[in-house]
This record gives C-alpha cells, sequence and structure tokens, in this order.
C-alpha cells in the first residue's frame, strides 16, 4: 500500500464522507443542514428495506415512519414520496471513522467535550481532532479516501457529507495546527469534492494522494506525490494547479502560490536495518537543501498503524517506547519553504530484548596487572543465563572465549598476557515457546594487561662482567639504563634490547642504581621501573683474569 505525504497547516479538506455520530460518549455535534434524500415508492418498496438501504439499519424503520405521516411499513403507497431527513442520514455507518490512534490524541466537539481519540470511533461535522507530539490520528472516510493527523496537529472536521442516491461526496476540513496527509480516492465526475482550507491557501483536488503543512510562521504549504491539487491563495484569488512531484507555498503577503520541485528521496542506504537497544537511533546522509526531517515508523506490512513519527533539524531520528518486531521507518526531507519532498522508506528490525545486563569489572578502559581475570556483571531481568564473549579485537573476530553461562554473573579467564582485551556479554531469557531467547550484546568493554615487567632483577657478576636478568613477557623491548645516581642524571651505561638479560662490562667498582623501560607487544610503552640499587664489587686480577681461590671463587682485595 503506498504511503502518502504529510500535510502541515491550518487547513480545510472537501471531499469525503465523514458523517456518522461518534462513538460512546462523544457528544452530538449539530445537526447537518443538507437537503433530505426524496424516494419515489417503487413495488415492492417497504420502510424497512429503505431503512436498510438509506441508514443502512432496518430497525430505524420507525424513525423513518415518523417522519413521513406513520403510514404502513409494507403497504407503502405505489408512486409516494418517502422523505428520508439528513438528521437520520447522520446517524448512518459512514463519516470519518478512527482507524488508528498512537500516543496521545483527543477529540473535542462544538460545544467544547473533549475526551480521548480511540480507534473505531466515528467522527463528525464540527468535530477537531488534537495530537500531542508524539500523537498520531488515521481516519477513514466513507469513499475510501484516508487522512492522517501528524504530530502536534489540530484537524477540524468543518463538512462531511455523502449522497447515497447521488453517489457524490463533500469533504472540508480545517488543520488549525501542523500537518494532515490525504490520500483521496478518485472522485467519479459526480460533483464530488476534496478541499484542504487554510488561512492563507486552499487546496482542492478529485482523487490525488498530498500533504498539506501548516508553519509556526502562518505560511502554508503543499506537497503532491500523486494527481493534482489546485492550490489557490486566499487574499488574491490567484490559483496554479500543482501536479506530482511538485509543491506549492503561500506566505503572508503573497499573491500566488509559489512552486517548486520536491525535494529527491533521502539517502537511507546507510541506515543499519538491525536496532538492539530500545531506542531505535536512525542516522542517515544529509539531503541538500533540507532544512530538516520527517520520520514515520510502522509495524512491517501494516502502514496504516503509525506508531512514532517526529521531525529533527537534522539527518538523525529516533524512536522509544516500540516492542520487538519488524517495521518500516520513512523519512522525507523538507525544504526551506516548508515544503516537504518525496519519502523513502527502509525496513528495520528492533531485537532490543531481553536486554543486557550492566558490566561491574573490570572497568571499561581500566588496567589490570595479573593474568587471572574475572569478568563482573549484574543480573539481569528474567535472564535464566548469559552469552559471554572475550577476544583480543573489537570486531570479536580474534574470540579467546565464547560461553554460555547458567545464571551465575561472572567468569574468570586465566593466564591473559599485557595486552588490549574486549568484552562483551548478553542475557538469555525464556522465550514465548520456552525456549531460551538470547538477547543483544551489550556494549563492548575493553580493558588492559600490563604485566609486571623489570621489577625482579637477578645479578650476577663474574669478574668484571655484570649479567643483568629481569622478569618480562613475550614480545617485549626493554631500554635498560644504569646510572651512579638515582636520578640518572648521567647515565653510566645503557642498552635497547628484546632479551631479557644484558651483560656490561667496564664498569668500575662501587654502587649503582638500574631501572628498565618496556614496550609492550601492542606496542604500549611503560613507564621506567622505580631505581632499583646494586654493588659492582673490586677483584684482584692477573694478566689471565681475575684471581681464583681453590675452590674457584674470585678472591677480593681485603
Amino acid at each position: 500500500m503506498k504511503m502518502f505525504l504529510p500535510v502541515q497547516c491550518s487547513v480545510r479538506l472537501t471531499t469525503w464522507a465523514l458523517a456518522a455520530a461518534c462513538a460512546g460518549a462523544a457528544a452530538p455535534a449539530l445537526a447537518q443542514q443538507a437537503e433530505p434524500i426524496r424516494h419515489v415508492v417503487r413495488n415492492g418498496d417497504t420502510l424497512y428495506d429503505l431503512a436498510n438501504a438509506y441508514l443502512e439499519d432496518p430497525l430505524q424503520w420507525k424513525a423513518l415512519a415518523q417522519a413521513n405521516g406513520n403510514p404502513h411499513p409494507r403497504q407503502l403507497k405505489l408512486g409516494s414520496t418517502i422523505v428520508v431527513p439528513d438528521a437520520l442520514l447522520r446517524k448512518k455507518p459512514g463519516g470519518a471513522r478512527v482507524v488508528h490512534v498512537s500516543g496521545t490524541v483527543r477529540y473535542k466537539v462544538r460545544g467544547g467535550a473533549e475526551g480521548a481519540l480511540e480507534p473505531g470511533m466515528r467522527l463528525i461535522d464540527g468535530d477537531t481532532v488534537i495530537t500531542d507530539s508524539g500523537g498520531f490520528a488515521t481516519l477513514e472516510m466513507t469513499d475510501g479516501s484516508i487522512v492522517r493527523v501528524t504530530g502536534d496537529s489540530e484537524l477540524r472536521l468543518e463538512r462531511l457529507r455523502y449522497s447515497l442516491v447521488k453517489k457524490r461526496s463533500e469533504t472540508t476540513v480545517s488543520l488549525d495546527k501542523g500537518r494532515v496527509e490525504s490520500r483521496v480516492t478518485a472522485q467519479q465526475p459526480t460533483g464530488s469534492r476534496f478541499r484542504v482550507d487554510t488561512p492563507l491557501m486552499a487546496a482542492g483536488v478529485r482523487g490525488t494522494e498530498f500533504g498539506v503543512t501548516l508553519r509556526n510562521d502562518g505560511a502554508a504549504t503543499s506537497d503532491v506525490l500523486q494527481g493534482e491539487v489546485e492550490l489557490t491563495a486566499r487574499q488574491s484569488g490567484s490559483s496554479a494547479r500543482v501536479a506530482a512531484g511538485t509543491g506549492g507555498a503561500v506566505a503572508a503577503g503573497m499573491q500566488a502560490p509559489a512552486l517548486a520541485p520536491l525535494l529527491p528521496v533521502p539517502d537511507l542506504s546507510g541506515v543499519r536495518s538491525l536496532q538492539e537497544r530500545p531506542i531505535i537511533d536512525l542516522a542517515f546522509a544529509p539531503q541538500s537543501g533540507a532544512v530538516s526531517y520527517r520520520a514515520f515508523i510502522w509495524p512491517a506490512g501494516d502502514p496504516e498503524r503509525i506508531v512514532g513519527n517526529v521531525v529533527a533539524s537534522q539527518p538523525r531520528v529516533r524512536f522509544a517506547g516500540l516492542d520487538d518486531g519488524d517495521y518500516v521507518v520513512r523519512i522525507s526531507a523538507i525544504d526551506a519553504q516548508g515544503i516537504e519532498g518525496r519519502h523513502a522508506t527502509w525496513p528495520i528490525k528492533l531485537k532490543a530484548r531481553p536486554e543486557p545486563p550492566v558490566t561491574l569489572a573490570p572497568v571499561d578502559g581500566g588496567t589490570v596487572q595479573q593474568q587471572d581475570v574475572t569478568l563482573e556483571w549484574t543480573e539481569g531481568e528474567n535472564a535464566i543465563g548469559y552469552r559471554v564473549q572475550l577476544a583480543r579485537d573489537e570486531a570479536f573476530a580474534d574470540l579467546l572465549l565464547d560461553e554460555t553461562l547458567q545464571a551465575q554473573t561472572g567468569r574468570t579467564v586465566t593466564g591473559l598476557a599485557s595486552g588490549t582485551y574486549y568484552w562483551r556479554v548478553a542475557s538469555v531469557a525464556r522465550g514465548k515457546d520456552g525456549s531460551p531467547d538470547m538477547g543483544p550484546y551489550g556494549d563492548p568493554r575493553r580493558f588492559i594487561v600490563r604485566l609486571p615487567a623489570g621489577n625482579n632483577v637477578a645479578l650476577e657478576q663474574d669478574g668484571d662482567r655484570l649479567t643483568l636478568a629481569w622478569d618480562g613477557e613475550p614480545g617485549q623491548r626493554y631500554w635498560v639504563q644504569v646510572s651512579g645516581d638515582p636520578n640518572f642524571a648521567t647515565i653510566a651505561a645503557e642498552q635497547r634490547t628484546s632479551e631479557r638479560q644484558w651483560a656490561v662490562e667496564g664498569l668500575p667498582a662501587g654502587e649503582y642504581f638500574l631501572r628498565i623501560q618496556a614496550t609492550d607487544s601492542d606496542g604500549f610503552v611503560r613507564e621506567f621501573t622505580r631505581p632499583q640499587r646494586f654493588r659492582i664489587n673490586n677483584f684482584i686480577r692477573t694478566g689471565a683474569g681475575p684471581l681464583r681461590s681453590g675452590d674457584g671463587q674470585e678472591v677480593r682485595p681485603q
């Protein structure tokens, strides 16, 4: 089924069949003043048949009889005239039927009484539909025309007529605020009319798909998707025919409508079809010439049941409060005059439940200085288990852990090397069919493992050769420095190496300080370790090297 553009402006629409009593608590509107139907009695006619034909209720035969002098219901005089008063015609199932309501929508009758608008109600002349910013209402006329009242709008139903004899409809609707979209059933050449009036402009059609908007500054616009609309500037009476793909605008002081081509369909190719958070967040490419955007969303396969409608100043729209399921979003750009452009549609799948639990530890972006790390999260609502993943990359292509756990809210991972890790967790609930239903993963969390390096140093002196060895990990590189003072103002010796040991020669006997800086395999450069003090001892030397005792120990001078 095709969609139609939204209509914003104080508008009067004249052409459908909106004439039936409001259901339930709706207060009666003023009586319509139309010519009654005059039926010439034929052979076999009865009041039961006429009540069924004209009033769609054979039980109304008594009211019909009373209006005609109480003739016998089954013995009508052939050739006589039965008058069907308009007051009775108003009670036939017709007028505007409320097909769908979302958000907060109210109705108000001429006398001022108000109530909540509900699906199934029927609206008549003088009734007004009022939507809040997130509200939406779909109305169906007797001739099949559809009118949609978008958010933050007021639509007054002025004249809703349908002649059963002449098969002719006449509809007048005033949009006092916001926007209304209409898909008007093609009118046969029987005098049917459909007209939309605003304070500055009137739009008349005989079958088309179009929208009318009343801007906050009072200017009125119309956009035509199918068919043709005649726009008339009220101040001058000057008119213009607007074909499909074109829009028109009338601002204060304008003598004639200004026409312009509709903006093209927005590019939604970058919109993520799968939405995994309760708030649907749709970002798309900006449209050249657009100053704002209008978006609708409805369940897939049911375009008349709009469940969200918004206007955004940027190419990004959000919808909240929707159940998981398949949807269709429709977005159009609005130009500087307020004319709404052609719309694009895009499928959306919402799978946000069960919602993922809240992660507790490690802290996102935090550093852990041990190789055993415990991943912890909160208990999810109605969760019967959890799916947890740990990876070396944010895309979770290089997985180290991928497990489904029963009820527990933590998992310890052992033997991790220094580096950056990513983890995420999803809740598993019991689905409607009783089988496990896994929800979306939560946002990836990152933590860094930095195992100690260079803190444990072993020294071995063989004569004047000093060998240093320290702790570290495979893949690390080291910058080792030796100084005679703890502030390392001067460097006695230094070395860059990928080994975890260094043999130093030629340092005089005395007290020294050592520090080591490690660079991890992922490129992370650590701080230098705190200075560690050590001593180089003197030994008695010969031409062949250090003097050794009988047991092989070097002999130090006394």
